[in-house]
């Protein structure tokens, strides 16, 4: 992972479109050390407590990296009733975005909850974020709720 990858998240805020991305806006030196904690965290080393291992995955187009994502290795109830977190996430820096990039990273990143076992993923998509919750229902997505009046809660099974 080098200034490619690390230029591309400056592409994405932190917290835009309720996605947490915590290698915005920081030096190249602090992005280092984030990738070393990223590794750690996918081999629940160093993991601060209640964390839940997870891991980061990056999507490459004509190999230039265009977005990233998160896949949990387990659920929580503390992360589905009282976060609204759900069991992946994922964004496409700004200057990508509308070219299908988001459909071909949440497939990708739903072959990797397949892996893991899940047998069927919650999600927390912000209302707002029309593109993301329409690429959640077209891949198999169904709104089963909501969660503080501004997120949908989608269920979606896994097929293995």
């Amino acid at each position: 992972m080098g200034k490619s990858e690390y230029n591309m998240l400056q592409g994405i805020s932190n917290g835009e479109n309720g996605f947490y991305n915590p290698a915005f806006n920081i030096s190249y030196e602090e992005y280092r050390k984030w990738l070393k904690k990223e590794d750690d965290i996918s081999k629940d080393v160093n993991l601060p407590e209640g964390w839940i291992p997870a891991t980061t995955y990056f999507l490459y187009i004509d190999d230039e990296p265009v977005g990233y994502g998160r896949v949990r290795h387990a659920s929580s109830e503390y992360l589905e009733t009282v976060v609204g977190a759900g069991n992946l996430g994922y964004a496409i820096a700004k200057e990508y975005r509308g070219k299908g990039y988001g459909n071909i990273l949440f497939q990708e990143l739903l072959k990797k909850c397949r892996e893991i076992g899940y047998e069927e993923i919650k999600l927390f998509p912000l209302k707002s974020n029309i593109a993301t919750v329409k690429i959640m229902v077209k891949n198999g997505g169904q709104i089963i709720g909501e969660f503080n009046h501004e997120k949908h809660i989608i269920r979606i099974p896994v097929v293995k």
